[in-house]
């Protein structure tokens, strides 16, 4: 009987997706200090009675009492600091999170030259010459078919075109709202089909695994996937902008930020990203160029 409970605990205690979290699915909070023996959201879909809450919670406790006595207090300890493994994109158990399973660098002359810039003190200007920061807004678009998903930086991480990933995942079906995550048999259905298109591109199953979990975002609360902000300056001279320094590329945009300079007038710009493996650099703000009136390239 206990070791029913354990494989039940270990089961459905965190039987989440990334990818139908994008659709809208909560994934776990590992937060809680409760063990939970059904998946999260159970409780409420299935109208509990107070009665049937008590007895599970009872249960829980009770499981948790009988893993504590199998383990050593060392052991018990440590346990209390440990969470969930995190899931893949089909709710399988993924590798190591992202920051301790890094994507492979870039070759430092392949990034964006804003990255170097940025850890360099300011160059020194010309004559007559200030800065002035500039307003990089948006950025974050993606086209319908994608339904919320960054299909762009997913496919330029895993090193394939957007239509290859967009191809491989029209055969994955997502778990919908409410409805707990992919039961076992879909998860293990979506990760085929995932990995039949993909794998005979080169791309295994842990780099699989380290993508979609670096791009896993909360929808639901109106949050957007990782990401971090360019900044940059425009460079003025006599009122006018002759060109801008683009101080950090940041990351994670999918589309290029509208660019504005506060109190400068004309001189409309647009920016370019790039994209590459790199989680750091996947979708930088590689270049701020103006289309009209001052000098028609950037300054890095």
């Amino acid at each position: 009987m206990t070791k029913k409970l354990l494989l039940l605990a270990f089961t459905l205690g965190s039987a989440t997706s990334l990818l139908p979290a994008q659709d809208g699915q909560r994934p776990p909070d590992h937060d809680a200090p409760r063990m939970h023996l059904l998946p999260r959201g159970a409780e409420e879909t299935l109208n509990l009675t107070d009665e049937q809450r008590k007895r599970l919670t009872d249960l829980e406790a009770d499981v948790k009492t009988k893993i504590e006595s199998i383990l050593t207090p060392a052991q018990v300890e440590k346990m209390k600091g440990m969470r969930p493994p995190a899931r893949d994109g089909q709710g399988n158990p993924g590798p190591k999170p992202a920051a301790a399973e890094a994507a492979p660098a870039a070759p430092a002359a392949a990034r964006p030259a804003l990255e170097e810039a940025s850890a360099a003190p300011a160059k020194p200007l010309p004559a007559g010459v200030t800065r002035v920061p500039v307003v990089l807004s948006g950025g974050h678009e993606t086209v319908p078919v994608d339904h919320g998903r960054p299909v762009k930086l997913i496919a330029a991480a895993l090193g394939v075109e957007d239509e290859v990933f967009r191809e491989a995942f029209s055969h994955v079906h997502p778990a919908g709202p409410g409805s707990g995550g992919p039961t076992e048999t879909e998860a293990r259905a979506n990760k085929a089909a995932l990995m039949n298109a993909l794998g005979k591109l080169g791309i295994s199953n842990d780099r699989l695994n380290t993508v979609s979990n670096f791009y896993r975002y909360a929808a639901w609360e109106g949050g957007i996937w990782k990401n971090k902000p360019a900044t940059a300056n425009a460079l003025v001279k006599d009122g006018v902008i002759v060109g801008y320094e683009i101080t950090s590329g940041g990351y994670g945009y999918t589309t290029p930020p509208t660019v504005t300079t506060p109190g400068v007038k004309g001189a409309p710009a647009k920016a370019e990203l790039s994209f590459g493996k790199d989680f750091e650099t996947n979708g930088a703000v590689s270049a701020i160029t103006p289309v009209q009136g001052g000098v028609a390239s950037s300054s890095n």
